[in-house]
């Protein structure tokens, strides 16, 4: 499958004009169409089978097999068994769905006059190549891995583009994306948009050596709580930092997580917007910590966000008015399933 190649063509592909409906080709019947496949033989080896008849076209096991790609070869592979049957099942009803999709949406674009030129095909995949920092070697590669060499990718995308200019004529009127949709959802996915959360913090230091008699120690400790009394009574921190460091603001400026001494930063961590901490001993003294703000490093403002978010919108209604489509278009369809693994 090139599901995820063709995502990234298909937001920049061009708009397919409307051409002359092409007449429809009568499909060629198949063989033994009620023979049922014990699991994935090696490819090439199968004798091919009616999986399916849509609107009297028939689609053999060959087809649903180069429809898998990779996926066939993986299951293929697996030893015989109940597992392997299993996932011969899933992969085979995958390909159906995604087939069965795309002749559906075949048969749109004629009845609609819609088809794609070879100029939007090559367009997309050079969109592709530049979106993944592809070398040409480099792509013959990744779709290699899919099962898939060049003349067979450009039929897919092929393929992929007219059902996306089926969406457009069919659905894309019912897409809708108000301001308040983009709002709602920046303000409810704040992960996505907020970057690495950093502290502003200020310090408060008094001196004390890590050797001090017991005297010196509680002469300090006698100090700080002093300090905390005059902060609860409304005192600037600010104001009392300037005074014990001799003019000295204390101002530590904006921290990240993991970017100061752990049991300093485990000091002031969690406190909230305004907050003093505990006090702390550690090196050489005794530490108040206030925390002046927060705020997201490297994260988005809501204008910075806003086509990003459109996008995904516009992708995710997309997406369900396709899936409702397809409904729609099967229930005029005439299917016919042959093959026993796409009728459980």
């Amino acid at each position: 499958m090139i599901t995820t190649l063709l995502a990234l063509a298909l937001a920049a592909a061009p708009a397919a004009k409307p051409a002359a409906p092409a007449p429809a080709k009568p499909a060629a019947a198949k063989s033994d169409p009620d023979a049922k496949p014990t699991g994935p033989a090696a490819p090439r080896t199968v004798v091919d089978r009616v999986a399916a008849v849509l609107n009297g076209e028939v689609i053999t096991l060959r087809d649903l097999e180069e429809r898998a790609g990779a996926e066939w070869g993986r299951v293929g592979a697996l030893p015989s068994g109940t597992e392997r049957a299993e996932q011969t099942r899933q992969v085979l009803r995958r390909a159906w769905d995604s087939l069965l999709a795309d002749r559906l949406f075949r048969a749109q674009a004629t009845t609609l006059g819609l088809e794609v030129n070879d100029g939007q095909v090559e367009g997309a995949i050079e969109d592709i190549k530049t979106r993944n920092h592809f070398s040409d070697a480099q792509l013959d590669q990744a779709l290699g891995a899919q099962g898939l060499d060049r003349a067979g990718f450009r039929l897919q995308i092929r393929r992929e583009l007219e059902s996306m200019q089926v969406l457009n004529y069919k659905v894309r009127s019912r897409v809708k994306v108000t301001d308040e949709d983009l709002q709602n959802y920046y303000k409810t996915h704040p992960s996505a948009f907020g970057g690495e959360e950093e502290l502003h913090v200020r310090m408060l230091f008094v001196p004390l050596a890590e050797s001090a008699p017991p005297a010196a120690v509680q002469a300090a400790q006698g100090r700080v709580e002093r300090l905390q009394q005059r902060l609860a009574a409304g005192e600037s921190f600010a104001a009392l930092v300037k005074e014990v460091s001799g003019g000295q603001d204390g101002d530590l400026g904006w921290l990240g997580r993991g970017h100061s001494q752990p049991q300093l930063e485990a000091a002031f961590a969690g406190l909230a917007d305004g907050q003093v901490s505990k006090p702390v001993r550690a090196a050489a003294g005794i530490h108040l910590f206030k925390v002046e703000g927060r705020r997201a490093a490297g994260g988005k403002s809501f204008e910075e966000a806003r086509e990003e978010i459109r996008d995904t919108l516009v992708q995710e209604q997309t997406a369900s008015y396709r899936d409702q489509f397809i409904a729609e278009l099967k229930k005029d369809a005439v299917i016919e399933l042959r093959l026993a693994d796409l009728k459980n």
